[in-house]
């Protein structure tokens, strides 16, 4: 099983970049990956994480043990709600606007990326909140990690 040394070389963005590292965290992420596949990028996004690897772009959801409508039972580790192939994604875009629907008097914006892939366009919501999270430097580090040429 990986662990948390898995994200040694890993660049941690937007809310992660100042935020202390939990290993145990980490490692219930690693566990997921393939014992050959490289962390590139950590982003924790509204209501998930995104890990973009050397292969794949990962999207991992909370997995919460429930009983009733209500009552969580416990936490147990992450789910991957959503994985793209790298090779698969042409364009990354950042997209800064008030939330969709009818919002009066909100302060807020939705950050979303905007991944172009051979199956169509995927909208990923990084944030709504009263600003965007990720800055310039770290819309470039994402950028190039997704579209960076993968080994064969």
């Amino acid at each position: 099983m990986r662990e948390e040394t898995a994200f040694d070389e890993t660049a941690f963005l937007g809310l992660s970049r100042d935020a202390r590292r939990d290993g145990y965290r980490l490692g219930l992420f690693a566990k997921h990956l393939e014992p050959d596949e490289r962390p590139l990028v950590f982003l924790p996004i509204r209501d998930a994480t995104l890990i973009v690897t050397d292969r794949r772009i990962l999207e991992f959801r909370a997995h919460l043990v429930v009983q009733g409508s209500w009552n969580v039972r416990r936490f147990d580790g992450f789910v991957i709600e959503r994985s793209i192939p790298r090779e698969t994604v042409r364009g990354v875009d950042r997209k800064v606007g008030p939330p969709p629907g009818p919002q009066p008097g909100t302060a807020y914006v939705d950050e979303r990326l905007v991944l172009d892939t051979a199956d169509g366009v995927l909208d990923i919501l990084v944030t709504r909140a009263p600003r965007p999270v990720l800055s310039d430097a770290d819309l470039v580090t994402l950028r190039a990690a997704i579209l960076a040429p993968q080994a064969k």
